[in-house]
């Protein structure tokens, strides 16, 4: 009895496998032929992969003037934005170009980085950083290249726009008694040593 309700299952199993793999073959036969095939005319370019476009390098990286300062390849001919303090001069450059120098804005560190910019993004300069004065802070987007090759290997970066972080400002040197008290001392020291040295010459004679 059991081995006839065996050989019923696997009769039926069979039956049932037969029936799957008959409704898979009428299931793809029915499809139209443009469901495995695309003629030229309805080829959709959009899908293709173009073997001559160039890699995107859009990416910004947001840096520190530091960290261009002590750049490897890593970052040459990348997109990258710093924030820095205009110092020096606006120096011409070519085509309407100015060179700007932009220094850390950190007072740890004195890096700085040469940015090819447009004469009309450099009026934007109100102050440049010297002695007594605070340089406007500016927000630079950029490529930088570690050797320019267009100006002599320069490690610079041309910018592409240039935003205002920070008016400049002048500001007068605060008189410190305190950065005079060693030298004070000092001068005290020297006078009573020269005081002892004669009173004991007297003492000798």
């Amino acid at each position: 009895m059991i081995r006839h309700d065996m050989t019923t299952w696997a009769s039926l199993s069979r039956r049932t496998l037969l029936a799957v793999l008959a409704a898979v073959f009428c299931l793809f036969a029915c499809l139209p032929a443009a469901a495995f095939a695309n003629d030229g005319d309805d080829e959709d370019d959009s899908n293709l992969v173009n073997p001559q476009q160039r890699p995107d390098s859009s990416f910004i990286y947001d840096s520190s003037i530091v960290d261009l300062s002590n750049a490897d390849s890593y970052y040459d001919k990348q997109t990258v934005q710093i924030t820095g303090e205009a110092v020096g001069d606006i120096i011409d450059a070519r085509d309407g170009m100015v060179w700007v120098t932009l220094a850390e804005a950190s007072s740890s560190s004195n890096a700085s980085v040469a940015v090819l910019m447009t004469r009309e993004s450099a009026s934007h300069i109100d102050t440049l950083g010297r002695y007594g004065t605070t340089g406007t802070m500016l927000q630079v987007r950029g490529v930088f290249h570690l050797a320019c090759p267009e100006d002599e290997g320069l490690s610079d970066v041309h910018a592409t726009s240039v935003a205002v972080a920070a008016k400049g400002s002048h500001h007068a040197d605060e008189f410190r008694p305190e950065a005079f008290a060693f030298g004070a001392v000092l001068t005290v020291i020297g006078f009573a040593l020269m005081g002892l040295f004669r009173y004991l010459r007297e003492r000798q004679r």
